[in-house]
């Protein structure tokens, strides 16, 4: 799932706007922040406004974990989680247990930096879905049969993702911008060590990862915050921690994350005839190697999406039919494990043009590089003043409005505990009205005039064929479901 920054940022619920600004050393109305013994972490947000009760468990674990030998079996890992555990021995057990509880929504899902499990339920019955995930997630079965099941039905989603355009894509990036380590991206996984995993290889994966203090628990609705640390306490207190699996972290993905520029090209026929994408694509900062950057570069993106500002402008003015000026854009995509710089745009293709190759390679990326990137380090007046204070103020505000529920709120938090840390996100505001010009000028100066991109181009297959050589000449790898995917070349 993409994820910027600004997108998931909420200190304060309206709800909680007139209360006091700290609770339990956290700056959001209402919230609470527990410990166990154990390692666990409890957050909880207390709102009253409707009688439901949003409960989340979430580990630090995922692909970012992930081994040559362990790829995909994370993902496997949260199918088996659903299968049956010591108290609801079947799937059906399991979901009947839920439909008993009244939940509204429920599901689970495996990022690159996070596993997490939740559902919503009446609050009256608080203490009922935190005695079910406690079971879930300390007493999993994995039975054999159930195993022989599930391994298949992930092998078929693998397999699917060789005709899907946005997997295939996304694999062939990772594979060069995370050449050393690219297993760490690749969520899915691949069939050889999906077929291969036993209830051993699972066992061993919820000892060093699914333990309490890796995890954190967080509840959020109509509840009362003692009371739901009481609960915890009973149903998760007797959890044993065990290592710390972050001890010693994987050594991080170099940055560059190339030796040369990249160019690729992949005919994709999902996107219409006339029509290409192009896209630059480099490095970030990762958050907790260089928080510093990361606060920068989330005010420089929002900076960059003024629709009449200087950016979005020159690109479209000095680069040769572009679809729309609107449709240019840059950002960065905060991670512990892989920080990303993106910079895009849509492209006529149009044999009265020049040809992609050269408008993309040299134009697109002149212009973003050579041109805007080097005056918005080397211009003072590149962004006013006026339009810093209107990004500040913008995301002061989304603060309040961007997130509405609890459901949300505790999403939102859940993500920034993995990825991040939570003190990250309490202070973010803080430190982001600290940015200055020279700190976007610093960043880019490290992460974008000093680093190695890859230039892509998507097009349909027709105008991949008119252009085919003039790409090839040019440099361009093409890209296709058979080179696409780390595991596939090895």
């Amino acid at each position: 799932m993409k994820r910027s920054l600004l997108a998931f940022l909420a200190f304060t619920l309206c709800l909680g706007l007139s209360q006091a600004a700290y609770a339990d050393g956290t700056p959001i109305a209402g919230l609470k922040r527990f410990k166990l013994d154990n390692g666990l972490e409890l957050f909880v947000l207390e709102n009253h406004q409707v009688p439901l009760a949003r409960i989340q468990i979430t580990f630090r674990c995922g692909s970012i974990t992930q081994t040559p030998e362990t790829v995909g079996l994370f993902h496997l890992y949260e199918h088996m989680l659903f299968k049956g555990n010591s108290k609801y021995a079947t799937e059906t057990e399991f979901s009947a247990a839920m439909t008993q509880l009244g939940v509204a929504e429920w599901n689970g899902g495996t990022s690159t930096e996070y596993v997490t499990y939740y559902f919503t339920v009446p609050s009256d019955k608080t203490e009922a879905g935190l005695e079910f995930w406690s079971y879930a997630v300390r007493e999993p079965l994995f039975e054999d049969d159930e195993l022989e099941i599930e391994k298949s039905v992930v092998i078929n989603e693998i397999n699917g993702f060789l005709s899907d355009p946005d997997q295939v894509y996304s694999a062939a990036m990772d594979k060069r911008l995370f050449s050393a380590y690219p297993w760490r991206r690749d969520i899915g996984g691949y069939e050889a060590v999906v077929a291969s995993a036993t209830s051993d290889t699972l066992r061993a994966i919820q000892n060093a990862f699914y333990i309490p203090n890796n995890a954190a628990i967080f509840v959020g609705g109509d509840v009362n915050p003692d009371e739901v640390y009481a609960l915890v306490k009973k149903w998760y207190g007797s959890w044993k921690r065990a290592a710390d699996p972050w001890k010693v972290p994987a050594p991080a993905h170099p940055t560059p994350g190339l030796k040369a520029p990249a160019y690729l090209v992949y005919p994709d026929e999902s996107l219409p005839k006339g029509i290409g994408y192009v896209e630059l694509r480099m490095r970030g900062p990762d958050v907790l190697a260089d928080p510093k950057a990361t606060y920068a570069a989330d005010v420089w993106g929002f900076l960059l999406q003024n629709p009449d500002g200087r950016f979005k402008k020159t690109v479209y003015d000095q680069v040769p039919a572009l679809y729309d000026k609107d449709y240019t854009s840059a950002y960065y995509y905060t991670q512990r494990d892989g920080g990303q710089i993106f910079f895009s745009t849509y492209i006529m293709v149009d044999a009265a043009n020049a040809p992609l190759a050269q408008r993309a390679k040299d134009q697109f990326r002149g212009v973003v590089r050579d041109g805007e990137v080097k005056a918005m380090v080397s211009d003072a007046g590149y962004f006013s003043a006026q339009e810093f204070s209107v990004v500040k103020q913008k995301l002061e505000d989304e603060q309040i409005l961007s997130l509405e529920t609890p459901e949300k709120f505790i999403e939102t938090l859940s993500f920034w505990w993995s990825v991040a840390s939570t003190d990250y996100f309490f202070g973010y505001v803080t430190n982001m009205k600290k940015v200055e010009r020279a700190d976007i000028a610093a960043f880019l100066n490290r992460y974008v005039l000093k680093n190695v991109d890859i230039v892509a181009l998507r097009v349909n297959p027709a105008d991949y064929q008119a252009e085919k050589d003039a790409l090839a000449a040019a440099g361009f790898e093409t890209v296709s479901p058979d080179n696409a995917f780390w595991w596939r070349t090895e």
